[in-house]
């Protein structure tokens, strides 16, 4: 099979997002604005794919690393700045601990959607319903309510405290999976 093919798209699934995504300007003991992301296996694919399995999301530093590196500190990994809720799933745990990434932390994602359509938009004989913490790559016709089995919304957003150092900090969203 194929391997996955991912991407991330913007809230309203129109367009990809293939630059760094800027956060903006966070102050010291304040919140990012929350931004929510789709990411999707095998967009508007006209071929099946493998689906991603034990998915989860975390944030690393630009080497991949945990932002603890001499040299190389990044405190909003190192200090797991940020939070994600998986609204794809029906989370509503934005601002608890529970949906904190980072060094010390992964979240699991998922959807509870369903796949109903092939890319030419034909209905599938069954839905086809994606397993905990998956996220299918069957081919779709790109529209999000008939491949909702395909893509995960994640909503997401910074916590900076009141010590934090000043300065861009460079880091990378990821998301973990394996295949077959």
């Amino acid at each position: 099979m194929v391997q996955p093919i991912v991407s991330w798209r913007n809230a309203t699934h129109t367009a990809a997002i293939t630059e760094p995504f800027n956060y903006g300007t966070v102050d010291a003991d304040d919140k990012s604005p929350i931004f929510i992301f789709n990411v999707w296996n095998n967009y508007n694919g006209t071929g099946d794919v493998a689906k991603m399995e034990d998915c989860t999301i975390t944030t690393r530093d630009m080497s991949g690393g945990t932002g603890e590196t001499e040299g190389n500190i990044v405190e909003l990994v190192k200090n797991n700045w940020f939070h994600v809720q998986v609204d794809s799933l029906g989370e509503t745990d934005l601002d608890e601990e529970s949906s904190r990434v980072g060094k010390d932390f992964s979240k699991p994602i998922g959807t509870t959607g369903s796949t109903t359509k092939d890319h030419s938009g034909a209905t599938y004989t069954t839905p086809q319903k994606p397993g905990v913490k998956e996220i299918l790559g069957v081919n779709n016709n790109g529209n999000p309510v008939d491949a909702a089995g395909n893509y995960v919304t994640l909503s997401i957003q910074c916590e900076v405290p009141l010590d934090a150092s000043s300065g861009r900090q460079n880091f990378k969203k990821r998301i973990s999976y394996r295949y077959v």
